[in-house]
């Protein structure tokens, strides 16, 4: 009786001992599977870290500051993507004020690092220091003999009238050989010719 009862009490010890092992590598699997998920979480955290972080850097690094000035709601200096247009530094500065002679401003120029926009108001010459954009040639100027009535009016100071008198007088007198010469257009004196002469190329 007493050896059933050993070998029962052995039998159950070895059961006992069994589960508690099983237990044991139950759990140790466990702690692994939680610290590989761990360690891949932590890997992608870090690495969305730093992708932010390049990200971050190529948008400073792309940045330019411009100066808005004139017939503007908020004149002021701004900070701006490089490469974005006039239009987007006109409606940063709070859009043209009622008195804004729009047509004097393309909108269309890409911004370039430390450059100034000034938009006139209606009636007033823009002073030749505040003019900004030369034309979309890479302010190289624009060829007056062989230019578009639509081109000639990207001239600062040259409006639709204008650019039809300079049209006219190509054609009836024969393409200019100096810009000195302009001054005889109906409607461009000393004054204006002044004020166009460095957009304007003879070729």
């Amino acid at each position: 009786m007493k050896s059933i009862f050993r070998n029962k009490l052995v039998w159950l010890c070895l059961i006992f001992l069994v589960i508690v092992s099983l237990n044991f590598f139950q759990e140790q699997r466990k702690n692994k599977v939680v610290f590989a998920n761990q360690s891949t979480n932590g890997d992608e955290i870090n690495q969305n870290i730093e992708t932010k972080k390049e990200v971050e850097k190529n948008v400073i690094s792309n940045l330019i500051v411009i100066d808005v000035k004139g017939a503007i709601k908020n004149p002021g200096v701004f900070e701006v993507i490089n490469g974005n247009r006039v239009f987007d530094a006109i409606k940063l500065a709070g859009g043209f004020s009622e008195d804004a002679d729009k047509n004097k401003v393309n909108l269309a120029a890409k911004l370039t690092d430390e450059m100034v926009i000034y938009v006139p108001k209606n009636g007033e010459e823009i002073p030749v220091s505040l003019l900004n954009i030369h034309s979309e040639k890479n302010n190289e100027g624009i060829d007056i003999n062989h230019a578009s009535q639509e081109e000639l009016e990207k001239i600062p100071g040259i409006g639709p009238v204008k650019a039809k008198n300079i049209l006219e007088y190509i054609e009836t007198k024969g393409p200019f050989t100096s810009v000195d010469q302009l001054d005889k257009v109906n409607g461009i004196g000393k004054k204006s010719l002044e004020l166009i002469r460095p957009f304007i190329l003879i070729r």
